[in-house]
């Protein structure tokens, strides 16, 4: 019963864990507050463990909570609270519900050797790179950050484009509950990585259960070397178990050797799968620092696999019996097992990022960037001529600049799916190789909004730092250029002022030009860098006003607004 209560609350904790993160992600109302999200992520141990360092905040101590945990119960962060684990292990129920209940075959998997010298080789050469200034394989690698980048850049299109459908269905019949989401088309290269992890992580969690914690994920082999000396650990008793080989073929984590009888716990993620098929109880969860007193019992007489077992050990409830030898072998009568198994992954994986990229074409076909300017009185006739030369990305508001944002950014993509506006975009070659698919300000597909702090206040990792209103009012994050010979002023004579009605700073001002026309002028100390005028400027396929990036923000002078005479009128009679 105990072993049973470990399993069920197990994975009541996971399932939780996944959708609230899950959640965070996909979440367009606003239901999460900063403070919810910051307690979600906080647990998360790469993002916790780098915005204490960079911050050295006592409040940032996620991370040491995982491993007082590993170092108690093993692996429980990889089992409860990683998204990407926990995700693993619905693929695999889902693998093993297709192979049994449509296939009518038998799922099981087969003990492995550990491959520690990749695992081992992948985690130095994570800690090297972190320890010299980079979190380009931590961007790559840690289940948090892929997760994210998974969920907001396959999932999330998807799950708007159901959205969008059920409020037409609702809508139809009066119902408004659900409502239209609107989405902004977004380049497709960043995209790339994640669909590879995508089919990596489901073909090795369909296949081999937890392959990928155990072999690729630097966190999973790091907290695998604290859990080899935790407290609480799976032990196998030799008087109990009668080697029916249930144990071993429902680890997810190929760990269980029954020829040794001996449980690698560096690679056992604490699934509690093996406690809760043994019929005779011969795993249990044990204290190994503080091991309680054995108690002598008569022992019965030990049998082994291939001779029949005495009368005195038997029960009336029949055991299958598997032997050691062949829990290495496939299934027989099963040829075409793993060519169907790989064709069904395929076709989900084929299915799931086919649907994401068909959907964001669309939404490039139907949602195009100049829909809001449909309102604007002014008719472009000739192609603008001059590039614009912009020397670095924007990075968001709080990040303090380039350097700081890039050495602390996991890209998991949070601030991305948080952001109302959909200005902040993953970028590609934007930040340079090692800061791949790290988020930027794309100008060219919405703005920033000017009374919004969102990001600064739900970034896991502290690339962006927490900002109140009145000092994002003033950081200054890129500077605004403008090149008159592309306006549209004084290219083809016609009234515009688009950039400077929307400049939140007055940076951007109409002055007189000629024939009773204005033309802008730029005051580059109010500017921020929040790229509303180049967001609204008419002129392509080059924009006459565009922000640079800087390389570390600082301080825009406030505007002065003029205030206006205003007087109070008489009292009149009221009636």
């Amino acid at each position: 019963m105990r072993n049973r209560v470990l399993k069920i609350s197990r994975v009541v904790i996971s399932l939780l864990f996944l959708v609230a993160t899950g959640f965070l992600f996909l979440d367009f109302t606003g239901t999460f507050s900063s403070s919810l999200i910051n307690g979600i992520t906080w647990i998360q141990f790469v993002p916790s463990l780098i915005k204490f360092i960079n911050l050295a905040g006592f409040l940032a101590l996620g991370f040491l909570v995982v491993i007082v945990a590993t170092l108690i119960f093993g692996r429980v962060y990889c089992s409860t609270v990683c998204p990407l684990g926990i995700l693993q292990d619905v693929l695999s129920y889902v693998s093993k519900v297709y192979t049994t209940k449509i296939r009518k075959k038998r799922v099981r998997y087969r003990p492995s050797s550990p491959k520690d010298l990749l695992r081992y080789s992948l985690l130095a050469v994570t800690t090297l790179f972190f320890l010299s200034g980079s979190v380009f394989l931590l961007n790559l690698l840690d289940p948090f950050s892929l997760f994210g980048k998974i969920t907001s850049g396959l999932v999330r299109p998807v799950y708007f484009g159901v959205n969008n459908v059920m409020a037409d269905i609702f809508q139809s019949y009066g119902i408004y509950t659900f409502y239209h989401v609107e989405t902004r088309s977004s380049t497709f290269l960043p995209l790339i990585f994640p669909s590879i992890m995508l089919g990596l992580v489901v073909w090795l969690a369909f296949t081999r259960g937890r392959l990928y914690c155990n072999t690729i994920c630097p966190v999973g082999s790091f907290l695998g070397l604290i859990s080899k000396f935790s407290m609480y650990r799976l032990e196998i008793d030799d008087q109990l178990c009668n080697h029916c080989a249930q144990c071993s073929l429902n680890c997810k984590a190929e760990c269980i050797d029954l020829k040794n009888n001996e449980i690698d716990f560096t690679r056992c993620v604490g699934c509690f799968n093996c406690l809760d098929v043994c019929s005779k109880q011969g795993i249990d969860y044990k204290n190994q620092w503080f091991p309680e007193k054995k108690i002598s019992e008569p022992v019965t007489e030990p049998f082994f696999m291939g001779e029949p077992e005495p009368e005195s050990n038997r029960e009336t409830v029949p055991v299958n019996r598997v032997e050691v030898s062949d829990i290495s072998r496939k299934p027989d009568n099963d040829q075409n097992f793993g060519r169907d198994r790989r064709s069904f992954f395929f076709q989900i994986v084929a299915y799931f990022v086919g649907f994401s990229m068909a959907s964001r074409l669309v939404k490039a076909n139907v949602l195009q960037e100049d829909d809001i300017r449909d309102d604007l009185d002014v008719e472009v006739t000739q192609p603008s001529t001059i590039p614009e030369v912009k020397n670095y990305p924007v990075s968001p508001p709080g990040s303090l600049g380039l350097q700081h944002y890039t050495d602390t950014c996991t890209a998991c993509q949070l601030c991305v799916s948080a952001c109302p506006t959909d200005v902040l975009q993953p970028s590609f070659l934007e930040h340079g190789f090692t800061g791949m698919m790290q988020p930027r300000m794309d100008y060219h597909a919405s703005y920033c909004n000017f009374d919004c702090v969102l990001c600064t206040e739900i970034c896991p990792t502290g690339a962006i730092l927490p900002l109140t209103m009145e000092e994002k009012h003033v950081s200054r994050i890129g500077l605004v250029h403008l090149e008159l010979d592309n306006c549209v002023v004084k290219t083809e004579n016609t009234a515009c002022g688009a950039c400077a009605e929307h400049c939140p700073t007055q940076a951007v001002r109409m002055v007189p030009y000629q024939d009773g026309l204005t033309i802008p002028e730029i005051h580059d100390d109010h500017c921020i860098g929040c790229g509303a005028c180049e967001y609204i400027c008419p002129t392509r396929p080059y924009r006459a006003i565009y922000v640079d990036g800087i390389e570390h923000h600082d301080e825009a002078v406030p505007p002065v607004f003029e205030e206006l005479d205003y007087e109070e009128p008489e009292e009149d009679f009221p009636f």
